[in-house]
């Protein structure tokens, strides 16, 4: 079965990420970034469905993008990775950081409303 397509379109980004979960601070970075998530380089496994809270900075931004996440997937052996999914309440920050980042970019995946 297909899975269904982004609501929001990925950017390959580089930046610094801090992930925090279960009392444990990972500085780490991004692979890509859009509005509604990221995947990210980590320094030890998260499981799926984990919470976790987040906060990208550039230095090419005058503000971060903060709040929580949810680990949409992640590998279990190293190089470590995870795909976070942004609250619903980040999602418009995420647009503006994005755009922000990168100029005027498209944010939603074709086809997408």
């Amino acid at each position: 079965m297909p899975s269904e397509p982004r609501r929001y379109r990925r950017y390959e980004v580089k930046l610094a990420v801090e992930v925090s979960a279960q009392g444990q601070l990972q500085v780490c970075e991004s692979d890509d970034l859009g509005a509604g998530g990221c995947k990210v380089q980590l320094l030890f496994p998260l499981a799926s469905g984990t919470l976790v809270r987040v906060r990208l900075r550039s230095e090419r931004v005058p503000f971060e993008l903060a709040g929580s996440a949810t680990v949409a997937w992640s590998t279990r052996d190293p190089p470590y990775r995870a795909g976070l999914a942004f609250s619903s309440n980040m999602e418009a920050e995420g647009a503006r950081f994005v755009q922000a980042l990168l100029g005027p970019v498209a944010v939603l995946s074709p086809g997408r409303t």
